[in-house]
């Protein structure tokens, strides 16, 4: 049985990246911050805490997400292992353990879930058409005549 695991989290911090080398394929890793459930504080108020999930992942979907993904973006993950690690880190002068979980991603998307909806009006077709990649490269066309746009 393989652990199959989906998060949905925002990048806390800017994804790093690194290139392939020698045999080594490229690698791209993020924190996604995730709220867990709603847990009763000290005072009785609930209060809902952040989680850490640190995604990874190889070859050609690393490349595609150095491209694609940016600190602040909410991502939707799934991956096929989870593995925890902790670390140490500064808090004020102090060295604090903190604890992470490692997921290794077999699929990143945007999620359009929690992102804004704007209503606009446009018109079809576009009134500009933009230049294709031969024309922009000294292609001729053999059809010159565009359609005017009401």
């Amino acid at each position: 049985m393989d652990i199959q695991i989906s998060i949905t989290g925002r990048i806390a911090y800017e994804p790093r990246f690194f290139p392939p080398k020698h045999d080594a394929p490229a690698m791209w890793s993020a924190k996604l911050a995730v709220n867990g459930p709603p847990t009763p504080g000290h005072d009785g108020s609930p209060y809902i805490p952040t989680r850490f999930f640190e995604v990874v992942t190889y070859g050609v979907a690393a490349i595609r997400a150095h491209e694609s993904y940016r600190k602040g973006h909410v991502l939707v993950v799934q991956g096929v292992d989870a593995v925890p690690r902790t670390f140490e880190s500064k808090d004020g002068g102090k060295t604090v353990v903190r604890a992470v979980i490692k997921v290794t991603a077999t699929a990143i998307g945007l999620c359009s879930r929690y992102t804004a909806v704007q209503e606009g009006r446009t018109s079809w077709p576009p009134a500009e058409v933009p230049a294709s990649p031969r024309l922009v490269q000294g292609a001729t066309s053999s059809h010159t005549d565009v359609p005017a746009v009401a």
